[in-house]
């Protein structure tokens, strides 16, 4: 596995999380399992959250991760939001987005670069 594989994850206090770069890592579960452990926690005890997506490429099993990680948020007691940046000439990575969006209950806010 190359470096460039695993996406940069950061939180912060406040409910933001981004997740940014290239997500095609052997074992999505594994990685990822550390993001929703620290979403179950800050929602224990907070109820908005944001997660901020500025992604090159994604593979089937990262797809299926952010399912599982956004669909933590469609708890109607959570005001949660997701952002989706994406390369104004990535077509596919917003019809990426769009696809999330569609089978999730959680607001998108799309942003071209």
């Amino acid at each position: 596995m190359n470096e460039f594989s695993e996406p940069t994850i950061n939180f912060d206090d406040n409910g933001s999380i981004s997740i940014s770069g290239i997500s095609m890592m052997e074992d999505a579960m594994d990685f990822y399992q550390p993001t929703k452990d620290w979403i179950d926690n800050f929602l224990s005890s907070n109820k908005s959250i944001t997660i901020d997506f500025n992604l090159n490429y994604f593979n089937s099993s990262s797809a299926k991760q952010f399912i599982q990680i956004l669909s933590k948020l469609e708890d109607d007691k959570i005001d949660g939001k997701v952002i989706w940046n994406y390369p104004n000439d990535h077509i596919i990575m917003f019809d990426r987005g769009k696809e999330l969006e569609a089978i999730l209950n959680v607001p998108f806010e799309f942003i071209g670069s």
